[in-house]
């Protein structure tokens, strides 16, 4: 009698060892698979070329010192897909077709497992890869945002993109392992994704259908500079939905071309269809009502939006994600006013910070010209100096410098297209150069890059000053001469230069400094 109840009761135990005797070896071979896959050549020369790309970015590019982290989130993304993406999905292509390649597949059908459930593991081993690409992400914006003068604030789900791609490729890999055994469809499916980044940005012309690629990394076409956060309209959190949606989709294709028949399957198949589904709906969709009007608002008002701050009788006013760079506004600021005589009275010193919400024409019109105006006035601060949402290299230095000279120098408002060419240009141009090594290398960097003359701007839709070819050589040549020389006769002589009628002939005497070549007959002057 007792027979059969030890036969009863000891049945639950063997079903339970054998159903976790799989689960034990799907583990295990997930865990040298991960390490196999870490360890890969293609793995680690993938995390040296990120590593040196983001490391060399840091000494190239002067603007990685007042970096927007809400731009630089998805700067990571096209990186790390290509290189860790690319290599998880040929590395895991290999891994799966190892057997096929060593010549043992026949030995697999004695193996515990069976061949979906050594599928899974190959798809669980993607996850540390990811994890690290995830850490690798992070660590660069952390190390970003503490080291230097950063604006903003990243967003999470822009900085999960790019691992998200590491998963999806990976399961693209396994997937095409499972399909083929022909170990050239993985870098041809590579070759594939890598067309539809330039295919479908060209059959988009810049609107939502992009997002169905897996990273965008352009930004929003109506926002040319970088934006405040709260006025931003990347779907980020739907397009990671979509990305994680569709790397289910494969790891479900995979296992069931491997014979998995399990509900679990079915089940995980269901909740990617509805996740790819709603991602890829929801990242269609154009920006809000409430975004679009906080953009108008914005453009419109920005005196409205803005903090505030004082340094040395100037006013400085910045959206709160961007209020960090004052002080380097302010040194570029106060090397201009000190060449600008103490006798002289020179008009209030505001310092505003815009944005740029292209309209259709892709351009500012006078409508919105005329409302930045009104805003001045409203705040107190007429004629108020442009400063815009990018800075850091040289010729956003030269740039400010050169509009606040032109402001201090004329006492008028900055327009759409502002020429001058006599005494007051040249100058603005010796004062742009004066102030610092930076902006003196920005200057030269304008003037090389322009044809007649040259052209101070914060973007092009910004208003800025043109200075024409004969008062650009005068105040170069001044900027060649000993500035304890140049500074003295600008002290000396400011009314004079300044002087609505004086020509760039007469600032040259007065410099003395050589006298400039005949105007071309196509310069704006």
């Amino acid at each position: 009698m007792s027979s059969p109840t030890l036969t009863e009761a000891s049945a639950p135990d063997t079903r339970s060892a054998g159903a976790a005797a799989p689960r034990r070896a799907i583990l295990a071979l997930t865990r040298v698979e991960a390490l196999r896959l870490l360890r890969h050549p293609l793995t680690v020369a993938a995390i040296l070329l990120l590593f040196g790309f983001w490391t060399s970015a840091w000494f190239t590019n002067q603007s990685n010192q007042y970096p927007v982290l809400q731009d630089l989130d998805r700067d990571s993304e096209l990186g790390t897909m290509l290189l860790l993406g690319g290599a998880a999905l040929i590395a895991g292509n290999l891994a799966t077709l190892r057997a096929h390649r060593n010549g043992t597949t026949g030995l697999g059908d004695v193996l515990i497992l069976p061949d979906h459930a050594r599928t899974v593991a190959h798809l669980l081993a993607l996850l540390p890869l990811a994890v690290l690409a995830a850490v690798l992400v992070a660590a660069r914006v952390g190390v970003l945002a503490v080291a230097t003068s950063a604006a903003g604030r990243p967003d999470p789900a822009e900085l999960a993109t790019g691992p998200a791609t590491v998963l999806l490729l990976g399961a693209l890999g396994v997937l095409l392992g499972r399909l083929t055994r022909a170990a050239i469809a993985a870098p041809l499916a590579l070759l594939a994704v890598l067309a539809s980044l330039v295919v479908l940005p060209l059959l988009a012309s810049g609107g939502t259908a992009q997002w169905l690629q897996p990273v965008v990394p352009q930004g929003d076409p109506a926002l040319p500079l970088p934006a405040p956060v709260y006025l931003m309209a990347r779907p980020a959190g739907a397009h990671l939905g979509y990305l994680l949606g569709l790397a289910g989709l494969l790891a479900v294709a995979a296992l069931l071309r491997t014979g998995a028949r399990l509900p679990r399957v079915a089940v995980a198949g269901v909740a990617a269809l509805a996740g790819t589904v709603a991602g890829g709906a929801v990242q269609l969709a154009p920006p809000s009502h409430p975004v679009t009007a906080a953009r108008a608002a914005a453009l419109n008002h920005p005196a409205e939006h803005q903090t505030c701050r004082q340094l040395d009788h100037v006013t400085y006013c910045a959206f709160a994600d961007f209020t960090g760079w004052i002080p380097a506004w302010h040194t570029v600021v106060q090397a201009v006013l000190a060449r600008v005589p103490a006798t002289r009275q020179r008009p209030p010193l505001t310092i505003r910070q815009r944005i740029v919400v292209l309209a259709d024409n892709g351009a500012v019109s006078d409508r919105i010209l005329d409302a930045w105006r009104a805003d001045d006035a409203a705040a107190g601060t007429p004629g108020a100096v442009t400063v815009a949402t990018r800075w850091g290299d040289s010729r956003s230095a030269a740039t400010l410098a050169a509009l606040v000279a032109y402001r201090l120098a004329t006492g008028a408002d900055l327009g759409l297209d502002q020429a001058e060419c006599g005494g007051a240009g040249a100058l603005v141009i010796w004062l742009a150069g004066q102030a610092g090594s930076q902006a003196n290398t920005g200057l030269h960097k304008l003037v090389t890059d322009q044809g007649d003359g040259v052209s101070f701007h914060q973007a092009q839709a910004f208003p800025g000053v043109h200075v024409g070819q004969s008062a650009l050589s005068v105040g170069l040549a001044a900027l060649d001469h000993p500035a304890t020389d140049i500074a003295a006769r600008v002290r000396n002589s400011w009314a004079a230069l300044t002087a609505p009628g004086t020509s760039a002939a007469r600032a040259a005497q007065i410099l003395g400094v050589p006298a400039p070549g005949p105007a071309t007959p196509s310069g704006r002057c």
